[in-house]
């Protein structure tokens, strides 16, 4: 019996979700056919079989998270084994598709919890750490207990976070424990061009200008070794909003491209993740990432940057505004700027100095 584990199916990706099996259990299968599609924060995998035989156990079931290298199905082998690779090519699928609680201890963040109480909570499947203590010296109490399970039975059905969703949940996560953020706001006058309209294409313009003459900006930070990758290559990171997630695909060397290029790719790459076609390698390797939030709502943000990138620049919505302009007021159009930086890796200097390039390169 042969047991083939769930391969890397992106650079590094921790896990993948089951979306749908092409088999079952004692089915007979050829190598190169369909075995299960999986779905990753980047995007839907179509797995097919590594080996020519019989399925004698799933590792799992849809909807089940299985970690990058645990075992996905045991096979019965007809003939030569095989060396236990992925067989023929995994394709990227057009499909759009819980956390457990943790262990509570007797304190739930600086809450007293009596063991009765605990229990209680357990049996009522009551999450300690959502409840504000009513009780004497911040403890807890059975009514306490009590008046959140009545809540939560009225509430809507919990809907479990699943792929691109899930991902973005625990990137965040992360990002919140490690990064160090710093956020840096400015307006930077477009009057003279704001009749272009072409908003994105000109901030992408600028930034790579603003990474060429302070490329601190432009890098990764590595928090094991403590140093930082700074970049010649720009390849800027397009926050692009969906109903499924948020997913950010890269435009690669940024630097080499004209105002149209960037156009034309800019198109691309939103039409390939609304149609959850973009290829996986896409979405990987930005080494600054741009929100352009404003599209929706918004003047000023604090974006979060993700590592091992250290800044995101997040721009708002445009906006008109009574200025001083040549010694007299003037009606202007102001465009709202928020620069978010890991000050692990870059100091204040630095990022105020790129946010005055930036600023400079697109007045």
């Amino acid at each position: 019996m042969k047991t083939f584990v769930l391969p890397d199916l992106g650079e590094g990706l921790p896990d993948g979700e089951i979306s749908e099996w092409h088999v079952k259990e004692g089915d007979s299968i050829q190598a190169d056919s369909p075995l299960v599609s999986i779905e990753t924060a980047k995007a839907i995998v179509e797995v097919p079989s590594p080996y020519t035989g019989k399925i004698v156990k799933l590792h799992g079931k849809k909807g089940d998270v299985i970690p990058t290298g645990s075992p996905l199905v045991d096979f019965s082998i007809q003939g030569r084994e095989e060396t236990g690779t992925v067989a023929g090519e995994i394709k990227v699928g057009h499909e759009v598709l819980t956390e457990q609680a943790m262990a509570i201890s007797n304190r739930v963040q600086g809450v007293k919890v009596l063991p009765a109480v605990r229990a209680l909570a357990k049996k009522l499947n009551v999450d300690l750490a959502t409840i504000t203590p009513s009780g004497a010296d911040n403890t807890i109490t059975a009514d306490d207990v009590k008046g959140a399970s009545q809540i939560l039975s009225n509430a809507p059905t919990l809907e479990p976070l699943r792929g691109v969703r899930r991902f973005m949940a625990n990137v965040m996560s992360a990002s919140h424990a490690e990064v160090v953020p710093v956020t840096v706001i400015d307006d930077v006058d477009i009057t003279a061009w704001v009749k272009e309209k072409d908003f994105t294409t000109k901030v992408i313009m600028a930034m790579v200008k603003a990474c060429t003459e302070e490329p601190a900006l432009n890098a990764w930070y590595d928090s094991k070794a403590m140093g930082r990758r700074i970049f010649k290559e720009v390849h800027i990171g397009l926050a692009i909003d969906t109903e499924d997630g948020l997913f950010v695909p890269v435009i690669k060397d940024a630097q080499t491209k004209n105002k149209e290029q960037i156009r034309s790719e800019i198109e691309v790459l939103k039409q390939e993740v609304r149609s959850r076609i973009i290829a996986p390698q896409k979405l990987q390797g930005s080494t600054i990432v741009l929100s352009n939030f404003g599209n929706f709502a918004g003047r000023y943000a604090n974006p979060i940057v993700v590592p091992p990138t250290v800044a995101i620049l997040g721009v708002g919505s445009l906006r008109e505004a009574v200025l001083p302009y040549q010694g007299a007021p003037s009606i202007r159009s102001v465009l709202p700027l928020s620069l978010s930086f890991d000050h692990r890796a870059v100091t204040g200097g630095e990022a105020t100095r790129f946010l005055s390039l930036l600023m400079r390169h697109l007045q």
